[in-house]
């Protein structure tokens, strides 16, 4: 629920790019390997293949993964360099109570799987006490905000961040919630591939159920499915939950209390730990509905529901026989991934689950050289001056909105390689002996902390992405745009490339954060980051004429066999895409100061410039893995974020000799020009 596009990979999931060239790969300053292009695909033709075809075939899809891609590459590289920071916070403990001692104590307690197997399900025993003790439904109000807090799962979720019409000041927003398949579509589409995930999921709940000593009836597990069914049929859909306006329902706490006549808000807001005269509600339908549910469905399968949560949510800390048979369903089944990741992989999930900040400072106090911040922040000047002459140069908008655009382009703030100040994390407590209790512990901390931001002033240094990570995002509400250490290293950026793959790669990246405060969404809000419509309502119309077209054109992109892109769940990315690339062209070229880039070894600087955007989208997927990320991913898959902009920019086909209409070069009356 925060308010932010985390917008390069996967959300990541989610969300990793290519190593440094060697110089046997790369004659210095070319910045890609010109020996992994594709020779026989036109350039024209498939742009994506020609660039992506060679280093797919170099790079197969490892038996861990679901996909991969240039982004991966480089998340595993940071992930190796993490891996013998801790190995030597292992063989050199740190002082206590440090940063340091945190993360060495969290991953030691992940990695002694004998001592889960010696323990057994002993560890659940306190939660399925508080779960068996639930007296009626009555009691499920304030059990909601329990089970949150230690990280279990709820089907009501609270956070605490800036009100979008009043982005200085925090406010709680409580939102749906509570599934265990990917995504509401899951249990409401048809087809047979959905009915198939529907029967293995019961299967699943009820092995899960055996393996743990539950003794479930026959019909425990269809009745938890049942149970999340009826709560996936009340939910707001992805496409509607990116629309501001329709989760922004301000109200006050006792206006939130009356949506319910047998859920007890009270006591839910009260176990919250928030004491609040007004909150949000991003779906208030849903509440009602779930008011409902909480009298009709009995008390015993609400227990089995949040037995089941647990379960689900614990895996990682529970014998291998459960933690086999979630990767089994979870992985296997879903995503197509044929073998779980080494457990110490498995230990930086965890880390960057709960200790994700002190984990990007482990990283960047060692790997992220002050330099690359330099020369970041001059690439973000560059692109912002850019941006300014394309509103400038903008024939659908009119100067009145020019000129509100240029005031939020102004306001802009950037955020490079790693916070200023780091959080203390006093009182948080790890046993290196207990891992079950460390999740716990660690869960609640992090959640009490966030309610206790409640009702007060918007704190602007805050991160919502630990350093290390490889990825980007902007945070609409405080105007912002942010980049970790763990993206600046190529292929994005590389010191001793061309400018042309620099710009075309992390230089589209800023371009990309840039246009997210001006796509379908971002657009909504102010130069202050307040939800507020700056727009003349004949620009208004303009702008979603033009998108709608954008729509449409990734409507036609077939992923897989009867498979299509959602245009209208991917256009802020899409539209961010297409305005980021185009940005970062016109800043390369500005930072040639009129003269004309070199040549090198038969690449013109504006082939660069896109080979460069287009290294960082090399990736094939699974086909289970395509196929989820075609229903919860917010991004277009990574061959489609190289055809679909680049297609729309008579640049490209300049650069490339590309006649139009061809599949690499729309036709002029086609092409979209947004940004």
């Amino acid at each position: 629920m925060k308010s932010l596009y985390y917008s390069l990979p996967l959300g990541l999931a989610l969300l990793t790019g290519c190593a440094t060239p060697s110089p046997e790969q790369t004659e210095a300053g070319l910045g890609f390997d010109p020996s992994l292009l594709d020779s026989t695909t036109s350039a024209c033709e498939d742009f994506f293949g020609y660039s992506a075809h060679g280093w797919i075939e170099a790079h197969p899809i490892p038996e861990t993964e679901g996909l991969w891609g240039s982004f991966h590459v480089l998340n595993q590289q940071n992930e190796l360099k993490l891996k013998a920071l801790l190995d030597s916070l292992d063989q050199n403990p740190p002082a206590t109570n440090s940063y340091a001692r945190l993360l060495a104590d969290l991953n030691r307690s992940v990695l002694d799987t004998a001592a889960l197997e010696q323990k057994g399900m002993a560890v659940l025993k306190p939660v399925l006490g508080w779960i068996d003790s639930l007296e009626s439904n009555a009691s499920l109000g304030a059990w909601f905000p329990v089970s949150q807090g230690y990280g279990y799962g709820s089907p009501l979720s609270v956070y605490v961040g800036a009100d979008d019409r009043r982005s200085s000041q925090n406010i709680a927003t409580v939102a749906q919630s509570g599934l265990g398949l990917p995504d509401r579509d899951y249990y409401l589409e048809s087809g047979a591939r959905f009915e198939d995930i529907r029967t293995r999921y019961v299967q699943h709940i009820e092995t899960q159920f055996r393996l743990a000593g539950f003794n479930p009836k026959p019909e425990t597990a269809r009745q938890i499915f049942e149970l999340e069914k009826s709560l996936a049929q009340a939910m707001m859909s992805r496409q509607e939950r990116r629309i501001p306006e329709k989760v922004y329902n301000k109200m006050s706490a006792n206006e939130f209390v009356g949506l319910a006549k047998n859920l007890d808000l009270e006591s839910y807001l009260g176990g919250c730990g928030l004491t609040v005269d007004s909150l949000i509600c991003a779906q208030p339908d849903y509440v009602r509905a779930l008011d409902g549910m909480v009298v009709r469905i009995p008390l015993t399968q609400w227990q089995d529901y949040f037995r089941w949560t647990v379960l689900r949510s614990r895996s990682i800390a529970l014998p291998q026989a459960l933690r086999d048979e979630s990767f089994a369903f979870y992985s296997k089944t879903l995503r197509g991934i044929a073998k779980p990741k080494p457990r110490w992989r498995q230990s930086l999930d965890q880390l960057e689950n709960g200790l994700s900040e002190p984990l990007g400072r482990l990283f960047a106090e060692r790997y992220f050289p002050s330099e690359s911040k330099a020369r970041i922040a001059a690439m973000v000047e560059n692109i912002r001056a850019a941006y300014g002459e394309r509103i400038d140069g903008l024939t659908w908008m009119s100067p009145a909105t020019k000129q509100k655009a240029h005031e939020k382009l102004k306001a802009f703030t950037y955020k490079i390689g790693f916070p200023d100040q780091w959080k203390s994390l006093e009182g948080l407590v790890i046993d290196p002996t207990d891992l079950m209790g460390n999740l716990n512990r660690l869960e609640r901390y992090n959640f009490e902390e966030n309610m206790a931001k409640a009702g007060q002033p918007v704190d602007k240094s805050e991160w919502y992405m630990g350093a290390h990570m490889v990825n980007a995002y902007y945070n609409p509400s405080f105007n912002e745009i942010v980049f970790p250490a763990g993206i600046l290293q190529p292929p994005f950026f590389d010191p001793s490339a061309d400018e042309a793959v620099n710009y075309g790669a992390i230089g589209a990246v800023i371009g990309h954060e840039f246009t997210h405060g001006f796509d379908d969404q971002g657009r909504k809000y102010d130069a202050q980051g307040n939800l507020r419509n700056w727009w003349t309502s004949e620009d208004s119309a303009a702008f979603v004429a033009l998108t709608d077209r954008l729509v449409e054109q990734y409507n036609g992109y077939e992923a897989l066999p009867g498979a299509f892109v959602n245009g209208q769940l991917t256009l802020g990315e899409n539209i961010a895409d297409l305005g980021g690339l185009t940005i970062a062209y016109y800043a390369y070229q500005k930072s040639l100061g009129g003269k004309s880039a070199p040549e090198i070894q038969g690449f013109t600087g504006p082939q660069r410039f896109f080979l460069g955007w287009a290294g960082v989208w090399q990736i094939s997927f699974k086909e289970e893995t395509l196929r989820d990320r075609l229903i919860t991913d917010y991004h277009s898959p990574g061959n489609f974020r190289v055809i679909g902009p680049l297609s729309n920019m008579k640049e490209f086909g300049a650069a490339w000799s590309c006649t139009a209409p061809s599949p690499m070069q729309r036709s002029g009356q086609e092409q979209i020009s947004i940004w």
